[in-house]
């Protein structure tokens, strides 16, 4: 190991738990971090493990997708797919990825580049479980802070404009009973706004 090269990447995505995003913690008048955000996730996945036992899933790779899914983050930041441009959000994180991933020596950061590029391009299981377990992590953060600072709210995103954007990510299968659960949840609960 490279500890100079390991120990100057630590101190880089240590800037990751700054990274701020849409969605705001239940203490009122913080957002999440991105770090935050990808802990949450890892914990969704492994609650979900037994799930997905009848399938051929590689838990440890899914683990490890769900810590560096949003790490090009750093440099390219975060985006609301509701009222931000997302049109280049792929070539930016992939570029910001690159960037940051060759600070690694080999071949740890060819290793976190290729899980990277491998969640990006959403051809294997673990990547679309991922991706799918990660876009309901805002309606639950949202089913959190309702009483006091809901972000769709605050953005004014409707019903209708969630599930446009989210129902593509589920089709069948414990993600999608959860997904199914906490659009229910969060309907009954105001989360939405409403026009």
């Amino acid at each position: 190991m490279d500890v100079a090269a390991t120990v100057s990447f630590l101190k880089e995505i240590e800037k990751f738990k700054t990274c701020e995003r849409v969605c705001q913690t239940s203490a009122e008048g913080r957002a999440e971090s991105d770090a935050e955000h990808s802990w949450h996730l890892a914990l969704l996945l492994l609650l979900l493990e037994e799930e997905f036992d009848q399938q051929e899933i590689d838990h440890a790779k899914a683990l490890k997708m769900s810590l560096i899914h949003d790490l090009p983050e750093l440099y390219a930041g975060d985006t609301n797919p509701y009222r931000d441009d997302v049109s280049h959000k792929e070539e930016e994180e992939i570029t910001a990825a690159e960037k940051l991933f060759s600070a690694l020596p080999h071949p740890a950061g060819e290793k976190l580049l290729s899980l990277f590029m491998e969640y990006a391009e959403q051809q294997t299981l673990e990547s679309k479980i991922v991706k799918s377990a990660d876009k309901l992590m805002p309606l639950i953060q949202n089913l959190c802070t309702n009483k006091q600072h809901s972000s769709y709210r605050k953005s004014q995103v409707e019903f209708a404009e969630v599930t446009e954007y989210l129902d593509p990510y589920f089709s069948g299968g414990p993600l999608d009973r959860l997904y199914r659960n906490l659009l229910e949840e969060a309907e009954r609960e105001g989360v939405f706004h409403r026009a």
